[in-house]
């Protein structure tokens, strides 16, 4: 992103025209826009990084804890191993966690989708000032 791809390079002495201009400002301020959310959104996916990871490990920690705990009834209920509240507990957890995954993917997803439009819409709307300030007046 060091130089704009529709500016090509001038050399110093060329005429520089209101519209190619017009045309480094806004590669620059494009430019400027997207490493400053570079630099926001690197902290924030860090963050949201560490707090998934987090509760991956809770996650597993409980179904340690209820893995245990069935097995500590086995010798009590051993005609009803599928049938035991502790068991269900286990399918809903699991159930559970794979909706949450799921929820989260489609949260990221919407985000990216969110953010193209956004671009695509701010990218027209560029290109459009730029072919008014083009044509001649």
């Amino acid at each position: 992103l060091t130089d704009c791809p529709s500016v090509p390079c001038q050399p110093f002495n060329a005429r520089i025209t209101d519209a190619s201009l017009l045309q480094i400002e806004t590669c620059d301020s494009w430019k400027k826009k997207y490493f400053e959310t570079k630099r926001v959104t690197a902290s924030l996916e860090e963050v949201l990084t560490k707090l998934q990871e987090d509760l991956e490990l809770y996650y597993k920690k409980l179904l340690m804890q209820l893995e245990v705990r069935e097995i500590k009834m086995r010798p009590r209920n051993l005609a009803n191993i599928s049938d035991s509240k502790n068991y269900l507990i286990i399918q809903i957890t699991e159930v559970q966690h794979a909706i949450d995954q799921l929820k989260r993917k489609l949260d990221t997803d919407k985000m990216k989708l969110i953010i193209e439009a956004k671009m695509r819409k701010q990218a027209v709307a560029d290109l459009q000032t730029l072919k008014a300030e083009l044509t001649p007046k």
